[in-house]
């Protein structure tokens, strides 16, 4: 997902509706958008770090078990992104056979360059089937094994939203701070600070939600999170 198209859905209620109701309806979908879209937002932004990434880490192929992940991932991305086509039980089929295949490479062939990659796929796999729990193990795997790779701060924010799902959301918080005091996470800053003041909302706690809608504003102010943090403090504030 790049950027946020569906911002419009944001600004289009009745302002002339019962001002209680809107507010409601305004949280809902709010809420809502952040559910329906929350994996594609890491994904787009794991695809961007990729591209980051130097490319000694796609010229190891001279190792077979390196290979086969590679070609593996390659091949199973290609069946998931075929499946959509055919509507959303094919796209389970094909995801449930990528878990199978993304499990069995891990573990029956030896670490490789490719192998953070394999777990990102595995967890992000897992989480779009709602298989929240495995997920969560595979994203923790991924940090313990690799906390200084280019994508954990986006595997620990794919975690913060499985943690958000099962609604334990002091842990999401707990994970989405992490990455904003990463100075080398600076890229992901504005996005956590928002998902934190969504996540203080669920949590009723809507002093800190207001405060942490307005240091985004403050710190991000051209950002389309500034423009979601002004949205949201229309109906907090």
């Amino acid at each position: 997902m790049t950027g946020f198209s569906p911002w419009h859905k944001f600004a289009t209620y009745n302002k002339l509706q019962n001002p209680m109701e809107n507010v409601k309806v305004r949280l809902h979908h709010f809420f809502q958008f952040f559910s329906d879209n929350k994996l594609w937002i890491a994904i787009g932004v794991a695809v961007a770090v990729a591209a980051g990434v130097p490319s000694y880490l796609y010229q190891q192929k001279g190792a077979n078990d390196l290979g086969e992940v590679w070609s593996r991932i390659y091949r199973m991305n290609y069946e998931v992104a075929t499946a959509q086509q055919g509507g959303s039980e094919k796209k389970r089929e094909a995801l449930e056979g990528a878990i199978s295949e993304y499990t069995f490479l891990k573990d029956n062939l030896s670490a490789t360059g490719a192998t953070p990659w394999l777990l990102s796929e595995l967890g992000n796999a897992q989480y779009n089937v709602k298989k929240y729990d495995d997920a969560i193990l595979t994203y923790r795997e991924f940090i313990n094994r690799y906390g200084n790779h280019p994508l954990t701060p986006v595997i620990r924010q794919s975690l913060g939203y499985v943690l958000e799902e099962k609604e334990q959301l002091k842990e999401a918080i707990e994970q989405f701070d992490m990455i904003a005091e990463d100075p080398e996470a600076i890229y992901l800053k504005a996005q956590v600070r928002l998902d934190v003041g969504r996540c203080y909302e669920k949590l009723e706690q809507l002093d800190l939600a207001v405060a942490t809608y307005k240091d985004v504003i403050g710190t991000f102010p051209e950002s389309g999170y500034a423009k979601m943090a002004k949205y949201r403090l229309e109906d907090l504030e």
